[in-house]
């Protein structure tokens, strides 16, 4: 009787874990979507994990764009991301390291006014501040981009008074303005 009891556990248990453990072993994808609210044309999304040294290839296949008003979503799997969202111009408009939730990206949008950075100097940006206030807080590079000589980033803003600061890799300062209003678009070229 105890040997029937036994055999019948272990067939429960062996049924049991044949059927379940799959699906306990599936993890849920990762979706990014991009909702593209400015008038810039979208044609470069780099995706790459979050251990990789580079971002790869262009998410987006050649010829498509994300227009303004549309939206795109890319399913991952289960990770850790970096992501770098370019315009077809070539100006990075948006950075994330270490995504590994579900992400919604809104850029631009309404009420949000250009922001855009151009690094002339002869020296790599890696450290940008923008503040409204005295304290300089986070990097808006994300630890994740940097500005290349000739290059140019984009931040959509709210309307304000702005502070902002550019660093090279050796955190010295490469630019520096004070009080700008932004009611408008807003050209910050930093020149030597």
């Amino acid at each position: 009787m105890i040997r029937g009891k036994v055999l019948s556990v272990r067939w429960w248990l062996t049924i049991s874990l044949w059927f379940f453990l799959p699906a306990a072993c599936q993890t849920t994808p990762l979706e990014i979507e991009i909702e593209n609210q400015s008038s810039l044309p979208i044609c470069e999304v780099y995706i790459s994990p979050q251990h990789q040294a580079d971002f790869g290839e262009n998410q987006l296949p050649e010829g498509e764009m994300i227009s303004g008003g549309a939206r795109r979503s890319f399913t991952l799997e289960a990770g850790e991301y970096d992501l770098l969202v370019r315009t077809c111009s070539e100006e990075t408009v948006y950075s994330e390291a270490k995504i590994n939730q579900n992400r919604q990206i809104r850029i631009g949008g309404e009420g949000k006014f250009p922001f855009r950075v151009t690094n002339q100097t002869g020296h790599e940006i890696c450290y940008l501040y923008i503040t409204q206030t005295e304290e300089w807080g986070e990097d808006h590079l994300g630890k994740v981009e940097s500005i290349l000589p000739g290059s140019v980033r984009l931040f959509f803003l709210a309307p304000a008074f702005y502070h902002a600061r550019a660093l090279d890799c050796n955190e010295n300062v490469l630019g520096e303005i004070q009080n700008v209003n932004l009611v408008d678009s807003f050209d910050w070229v930093i020149s030597p």
